[in-house]
């Protein structure tokens, strides 16, 4: 039974000789009785947004769900699942995927393209193989176990923003895992070199037991309770009884984090891990990495839980009141990191609830989308997204505006904008700002038009309402009784208001 003619009905897939995939299905149930998903079952369907997979499913098929055009929002991954194959999410996913620690291969190319900002390594993949995570151009952070044995070339190519990733120390590494075919990477930024983000990366947490329990906390069970140990070292000599907190908790490793930058960037997140974190190391709130960003970037660059981003600001409200973010950096990181603008949105109403006061450049951050990354402009959802910072950086003069007809021009003008298809946006961002200028320009007009004929109305009202020989007394005196200001009121200003002058606006808007 198939049917998308609603959001809310599904196609059930019975397997390769079952009814054939819709070009335009939505939401797909894999029946139960499938144990292995063919080659390119789902391959092509762009329209894909949702996949439940039932349990007895064991693999994914090479290319069962790639070249989706990344429309998968949601998709769930049974625990009887043990093999993911070569390519069979690569350029699907929009969203991150949870891989339970029950996998034990997965494939070449496997999550190539993908838009997520974190991904977890299952527990039992010693191999990490060829390209798996290739052009994932929104992903910060990799957890890898450490006890994977093998990282092969192409793991990490073209993934640009990446930064909070370790090495197991005795893992063989191939050479080109790093290899960036247009752009220069964040840890290129940093060690210049391959072979450098090699060794700094495999000798990461060295002298550092609070970065590395941190790091690989997703894998182990009692996390909270080693972390409180490893910060508190008991001495065995003397002073038995006194704990002596681990100093290591306020260091920076080779990337400048903290252990809450390394927390914030992670997979899962645990409030009383946190708490214990910024109780004990309450500097790490606004120590900033090499790149410059406080662990408050990763936890919305990440998505972090709302309860987790909520402590953190409270945190920050009740110890360091007056610190000074950085938001036109986080905007600008989490944007041409090709972030899910749903991410920056949770920023933008988190700073506005927190901090009202501080402020963003947005003129700054405009230009620089609109000349300084051009070369994005490929991405699926660049489009989109300097669409939505465009709106957010106009926002306050659009709501100036003095006309609803004016406010409803400017806001049609930026949704549809070619941004991020072939021509410059630079000179689409030019075209809005001109209309800007004109509507600002032309509001001092309208007002002395409109001025002008409420006037000539209100002495039309009095010449026609006043006897001959009082009309003529007063065109002797300058003094006004109260009779014509309630004249005033009266005369026309009502008609000028609701005729003439969305006459003079659409005219205006015509003219330009």
């Amino acid at each position: 039974m198939s049917s998308n003619a609603a959001d809310d009905e599904v196609f059930i897939y019975t397997g390769p000789r079952g009814e054939i995939v819709p070009k335009d299905v939505v939401r797909v149930r894999v029946n139960q009785s499938i144990v292995s998903l063919p080659v390119d079952a789902f391959c092509g369907h762009t329209n894909l947004t949702e996949v439940e997979l039932s349990e007895g499913l064991v693999e994914i098929g090479d290319g069962s769900f790639r070249m989706c055009n990344n429309s998968i929002t949601k998709i769930n991954i049974p625990t009887s699942l043990r093999r993911i194959c070569n390519d069979a999410f690569c350029n699907s996913l929009q969203n991150p995927i949870h891989l339970h620690d029950g996998i034990e291969s997965i494939g070449e190319r496997s999550f190539g393209c993908c838009i997520f900002t974190n991904f977890r390594v299952p527990l039992l993949i010693k191999v990490i193989p060829d390209s798996m995570l290739f052009n994932c151009k929104s992903t910060f952070s990799v957890e890898i176990p450490n006890n994977a044995t093998e990282i092969d070339d192409f793991a990490f190519s073209d993934c640009f923003c990446l930064r909070n990733v370790a090495f197991p120390p005795d893992a063989v590494i191939g050479y080109k895992i790093f290899l960036e075919r247009d752009n220069y990477s964040d840890l290129q930024e940093l060690f210049g070199s391959q072979e450098r983000i090699i060794i700094e990366l495999q000798h990461r947490f060295d002298g550092l037991p609070i970065h590395k329990l941190v790091y690989y906390q997703s894998y182990h069970q009692g996390v909270l309770q080693n972390l409180i140990t490893a910060i508190y070292m008991r001495s065995s000599h003397g002073r038995a009884l006194r704990s002596e907190l681990n100093l290591t908790g306020d260091q920076q490793d080779c990337l400048g984090m903290t252990p809450l930058h390394i927390l914030a960037c992670s997979s899962v997140h645990d409030i009383e891990v946190y708490r214990v974190i910024i109780d004990n190391y309450p500097t790490n709130l606004i120590t900033e990495d090499r790149w410059g960003a406080v662990p408050l970037l990763y936890a919305f660059w990440g998505a972090a839980p709302t309860d987790i981003i909520q402590f953190m600001m409270e945190r920050y409200q009740s110890i360091y009141p007056h610190h000074q973010f950085n938001w036109t950096m986080m905007v600008d990181t989490m944007g041409r990191c090709d972030t899910p603008k749903e991410n920056i949105e949770k920023l933008l109403h988190v700073k506005q609830m927190y901090f009202p006061e501080q402020s963003i450049d947005w003129e700054y951050l405009l230009d620089k989308f609109a000349n300084d990354y051009s070369h994005l402009a490929f991405y699926n959802t660049f489009r989109e997204r300097l669409q939505f910072l465009v709106m957010c950086g106009m926002s306050l003069h659009v709501e100036a505006l003095a006309f609803k007809v004016w406010r409803d021009n400017i806001t049609h003008m930026i949704q549809t904008a070619a941004f991020g298809v072939r021509g410059d946006n630079s000179v689409v961002l030019r075209e809005i700002r001109a209309k800007f200028a004109y509507f600002e320009d032309e509001f001092p007009k309208l007002k002395e038009s409109t001025t002008i004929i409420e006037l000539a109305l209100w002495k039309m009202s009095m010449n026609e309402n006043i006897p001959q020989e009082e009309a003529t007394h007063c065109q002797k005196k300058t003094k006004v009784d109260k009779s014509s200001i309630q004249r005033r009121i009266t005369c026309g200003a009502d008609v000028v208001i609701r005729h003439v002058l969305p006459y003079l606006i659409t005219f205006a808007d015509d003219e330009s």
